[in-house]
């Protein structure tokens, strides 16, 4: 077992690593808005939160209360605790930073030496962190994949070196597990539950039960929330059961969700390249590893665990659905195991410190990360908050009054997309975010403190081609439009219209004021018509 570096070269790698680390946070603190498709929906939650005791934010009315336990809760409470010290949005990527980005090459690292590996592969983590789930805002989930690494790792320790303090670590993570990603939390215990086996034979009955003791935390914790989920969630016809397995796509639909889920994020081939690297390195890793007999200090049950998890991933990415509507609406399930998947086949090469041979694929991953990562923080400098797409929102944002109630339009949904999502539908959330009131489109989240009261017809994903004025006007009191140029754009829907009138212009964003009874804001206490 290695614990130690031994030469000057582990050092140097070591600092690599680092340094990659710490360049991979760059993307995330280069412009004024981040393009991940639900961020500013999460945001609009603890920004709620903040906003509530001021009466001029309308908070108090327009959105309800629900303090309980619930999976999410820890991204929304870290960043409403940060926003007394630091702005809510500085919180959040703070948030993002630390746990999400950071903290799965971190615990790659941790995983890998606990199981004899070499610390070094974790240089193959970094760009995994921009995975597909993070493109697609799912901060939540994001955060909780470093936390299952760790706590998979503590419970194959606690077999093996048990320990009271250990045993307590143990039950606080999976504990605060349960308040980031519920979905994570269960592939998590059905992973322990390989762990536990692995190591069956070599252990007492007695230890596999204090080990998987501190496993309950979780459980316990989102066993109300879970509980009343089942009770009060819709069922489609033919039972939960039925729509899981009516979902399910073909075995080739599988395979092209491979390539759409695991790096992707843009419409061009910089991610599949940056992909490609990494499934070829690990592939070589795993050919040549470490040299013969080095690592044969390794015990068995540590040499196959790794091997096993990323098996019963791969089982699970075929066997579950893409999606679930009842009792709970789930989507994207299957696919979001890949990043798992890929971290635990890292694991899986050889024990043992890596030979001269790896070295030079390390350097290549290296290199190719740099220039992924480098490629991601200027485009998101330039392009996403650069002319012709977020530039000017923040401008147009400042414009409106505390309390505003706005409608977000969008004209470019026709237009060749440069990323693999609509990263503005929920721009109009920004508006929650610093003035507070109610933003549309919104999608009332389940495992939230906080949710509008109501939320009132808007088209469907803000696309301007569903704008019907009889039916969307009111109760808004402001509209936000994002314009486009050129094949594929839709005209603004509300130029030239009588009802509104235009106060901002900046960009691409148009932010239009009610300016008839037929848009007029109800007075508090009044519902808006569905």
């Amino acid at each position: 077992m290695f614990d130690r570096f031994r030469s000057s070269r582990e050092r140097a790698d070591a600092a690599l690593l680092v340094g990659l680390v710490g360049l991979s946070l760059l993307p995330l603190f280069v412009g004024r808005y981040l393009p991940f498709f639900d961020y500013p929906a999460h945001l609009s939650i603890p920004a709620a939160l903040r906003h509530r005791a001021d009466p001029a934010t309308d908070v108090a009315r327009l959105w309800q209360l629900d303090l309980r336990l619930v999976p999410n809760a820890f991204h929304y409470a870290f960043t409403w605790a940060g926003s007394f010290v630091v702005s809510l949005e500085s919180a959040s990527r703070a948030f993002v930073a630390l746990f999400c980005v950071a903290a799965l090459p971190a615990a790659g690292a941790f995983v890998l030496r606990e199981l004899g590996r070499d610390f070094r592969l974790a240089i193959l983590l970094v760009p995994v962190c921009y995975n597909q789930c993070l493109w697609f805002g799912f901060i939540g989930f994001c955060a909780a994949l470093p936390m299952s690494l760790v706590a998979l790792a503590l419970l194959d320790r606690a077999l093996r070196k048990p320990s009271l303090r250990l045993s307590i670590g143990l039950s606080g993570l999976v504990g605060l597990l349960a308040f980031t990603h519920f979905f994570v939390l269960a592939v998590t215990l059905g992973l322990a539950l390989v762990v536990l086996l692995n190591r069956w034979r070599e252990v007492s009955l007695r230890r596999v039960v204090w080990a998987a003791l501190p496993l309950s935390s979780g459980p316990l914790l989102m066993a109300p929330w879970f509980l009343t989920g089942l009770r009060a969630g819709p069922q489609p016809s033919g039972g939960a059961f039925g729509h899981l397995w009516s979902a399910r796509p073909g075995l080739l639909e599988y395979a092209r969700l491979l390539h759409h889920w695991f790096i992707g994020g843009y419409s061009n081939h910089v991610d599949d390249a940056m992909s490609a690297l990494l499934v070829l390195a690990l592939a070589a890793l795993l050919v040549l590893g470490p040299a013969p007999g080095v690592g044969n200090d390794v015990a068995a049950a540590s040499r196959r665990l790794p091997v096993l998890l990323a098996a019963c991933l791969a089982v699970a990415y075929v066997a579950l659905p893409f999606e679930i509507r009842a009792p709970f609406h789930w989507w994207a399930m299957n696919v979001r195991l890949l990043p798992l998947l890929f971290v635990w086949l890292v694991v899986a090469v050889p024990p043992g410190p890596l030979d001269s041979k790896a070295r030079p694929i390390l350097l290549a991953v290296a290199a190719g990360s740099a220039a992924f990562v480098g490629y991601v923080a200027v485009d998101i400098a330039s392009v996403f908050n650069g002319a012709g797409q977020a530039a000017g929102l923040a401008n147009v944002i400042d414009t409106l009054p505390k309390g505003a109630r706005v409608l977000g339009l969008y004209t470019d949904y026709r237009q060749r997309p440069r990323y693999e999502y609509y990263p503005y539908a929920y721009a109009a959330m920004y508006a929650v975010v610093e003035h507070g009131g109610l933003a549309t489109p919104f999608i009332p989240i389940p495992q939230a403190w906080t949710n509008p009261n109501e939320v009132p017809a808007f088209p469907f994903a803000g696309d301007a081609a569903f704008f019907q004025p009889a039916q969307h006007l009111a109760p808004y009191s402001h509209f936000l439009v994002r314009t486009c140029e050129g094949r594929g754009c839709l005209p603004d829907p509300l130029a030239g219209t009588q009802q509104v009138r235009l106060v901002a212009e900046d960009g691409r964003w148009r932010l239009y004021a009610c300016a008839s009874a037929d848009c007029r804001v109800p007075s508090p206490g009044v519902h808006s018509p569905p």
